[in-house]
């Protein structure tokens, strides 16, 4: 168990006498990284300094404060060059002109630095600017790691390499650098997250960057993401930690790991790799479409909540007229509607903030996913089918896993069969003015607590077409489609209950064969009130999608 790097205060580094270390650890984002600063009698050391300007200012003043006890140079090593783990050293003018630093960054992440390299860096992906910025050390370039080449800083801030003194091989590729007592930082090259990824030792403690993440929905993906190689570093970290005493790893995010937890956790990304070919490209196009999707969809899902949470506290109030409090104090239980309406809040506060320009679209699509994720845990579909519709908490259910699918990097499932549109659609219609439920499961019921649950299901159906009158005209001979038909049923759900709360009094459907295959048309009037605003549009239109077919939405004028 870790018992020791707290954060904000100085710390023995475990197996090295006389250093210690500062830690900044911040909550799991992708605004900035951890950040650690090592200090040793000949140096200082600052691993990944951040994204942020407080936490800049922080590890500044640290370093000045170490600086007046023992002015020594300040040796900083990225283990990788994404912006949240270095964008304060390449735009804050104070780390860029630090008196007497070095830069070590691993051959290719260099390169991209130097050269400005937005995709490699996902600056593209954040929408941040920076300067090019030259590495003093190219750490793993073949001209100095085939022969084993040890890197000497001396206590004026000198790089000199000179020849092993000992067998240096090991099963993972790794770099020395020592300093002039003799103490060492090394490092490993450790790709997958990305082609520059690198590990570094301190006495027992291994920073290890983004590899506990590298499997995270949003990060699998992202530019230069390899899953062969990400196999193979995590085979070489665990025989690392098997054969080296190592008793503690400091991720780029979140809190430190003993070894025992960190084997654990890259025994479980191992795993969860191998599923992850063919995984999308995380780029802006992607975070785009991503985040539009979300918005969307977390707009009908919180209103499928709120539907939920009305019928609940409906039900529960006539089950206490009734006085089935037992049964009342149950529909309160179901669901915890606060902590739904606070989630869904807080996206919708993230999503206002995209639009006036404070947040960017990676950010809402990582935001969705933390909601839609923390939604699937609570939404408890076996309790709720005992009291509402089936094909409403299906709804839920398959609108959260969708995003999970798309935000993990992969394409929705379909299940694309041949079938009779006609006839589905006549069943849909059916169906909209059909009960969930049956009187005689309340007649018949053989106790009191399934008289009660039937009374309740009774009690929540509402049938929202009472008003509508449909009149459904099916074409004839109508070939065969391709269509997911519970999406499409889902989908013309959807559209139906948007014009009933329109106010349309009746509506005509009506299919036909034209040159775009079997077209199904649902034509209302909504007495000048369009019943699809923008984020129903999309969600109708991405719902169609899914389900094998195109939308399009018409007004009377067109």
């Amino acid at each position: 168990m870790v018992v020791f790097l707290k954060g904000g205060e100085w710390e023995e580094v475990p197996g090295l006498d006389g250093v210690t270390i500062y830690s900044y650890i911040r909550k799991v984002d992708i605004a900035s990284s951890n950040s650690y600063i090592i200090s040793f009698c000949d140096a200082i050391v600052v691993i990944d300094p951040g994204g942020l300007p407080e936490q800049a200012a922080t590890l500044l003043h640290e370093i000045e404060l170490q600086r007046i006890r023992k002015d020594r140079p300040v040796l900083i090593f990225l283990t990788h060059v994404h912006l949240d783990h270095c964008l304060s050293l390449l735009t804050d003018p104070a780390f860029r002109n630090l008196p007497r630093h070095i830069l070590f960054v691993q051959d290719s992440g260099a390169t991209s630095l130097e050269c400005g390299d937005r995709k490699a860096t996902i600056a593209d992906l954040v929408e941040l600017d920076y300067e090019n910025t030259d590495v003093d050390v190219h750490l793993f370039c073949r001209a100095d790691t085939e022969p084993g080449i040890i890197i000497d800083v001396t206590p004026d801030g000198e790089i000199e390499f000179s020849a092993p003194d000992r067998d240096c091989r090991k099963n993972i590729p790794s770099q020395i650098i020592r300093l002039e007592n003799g103490e060492e930082i090394e490092g490993f090259h450790t790709p997958g997250h990305s082609p520059d990824s690198i590990c570094i030792r301190v006495g027992e403690v291994l920073f290890c960057g983004d590899l506990i993440f590298a499997t995270a929905p949003g990060i699998a993906g992202l530019t230069g993401w390899d899953r062969k190689k990400l196999d193979t570093t995590i085979q070489r970290v665990l025989s690392l930690l098997s054969e080296e005493k190592i008793t503690v790893c400091l991720p780029g995010h979140g809190r430190p790991m003993d070894t025992a937890s960190t084997v654990s956790a890259l025994l479980a990304i191992q795993k969860e790799a191998q599923g992850l070919d063919g995984i999308h490209e995380v780029n802006p196009e992607w975070a785009r479409k991503t985040a539009l999707f979300g918005r969307s969809l977390m707009s009908e899902v919180d209103r499928l909540f709120t539907i939920i949470a009305g019928r609940l506290v409906y039900v529960s109030h006539v089950l206490e007229e009734l006085e089935e409090c037992g049964e009342a104090a149950r529909m309160e239980d179901l669901i915890d509607s606060g902590l739904v309406d606070e989630l869904l809040s807080d996206f919708n506060r993230f999503s206002s903030d995209l639009q006036a320009g404070n947040r960017q679209e990676i950010h809402l699509a990582l935001k969705a996913g933390q909601i839609a994720a923390k939604l699937k845990r609570l939404f408890r579909k076996d309790l709720l089918a005992t009291v509402l519709d089936l094909s409403l908490l299906r709804r839920i259910e398959r609108h959260l896993e969708d995003y999970n699918v798309t935000f993990r990097g992969f394409c929705p499932l379909a299940r694309i069969e041949c079938t009779d549109i006609a006839i589905s659609m006549g069943e849909i219609v059916a169906n909209v003015v059909r009960p969930p439920y049956h009187d005689e499961d309340i007649i018949l019921a053989p106790d009191e607590e399934s008289f009660a649950r039937a009374l309740a299901l009774r009690i929540a159906w509402v049938n929202l077409f009472e008003k509508m009158k449909f009149e459904y005209s099916p074409g004839l001979s109508l070939p065969l489609v391709l269509m997911d038909n519970e999406r499409f049923e889902d989908t013309v759900m959807f559209i139906l209950e948007k014009i009933s709360v329109a106010g349309v009094p009746s509506i005509n459907i009506s299919s036909r064969v034209d040159k775009d295959g079997v077209t199904m048309s649902l034509e209302g009037v909504a007495g000048g009130k369009v019943p699809l605003d923008r984020q129903a549009e999309l969600f109708a239109r991405n719902s169609t999608d899914l389900s094998g077919g195109r939308f399009s939405l018409r007004s009377s004028e067109d």
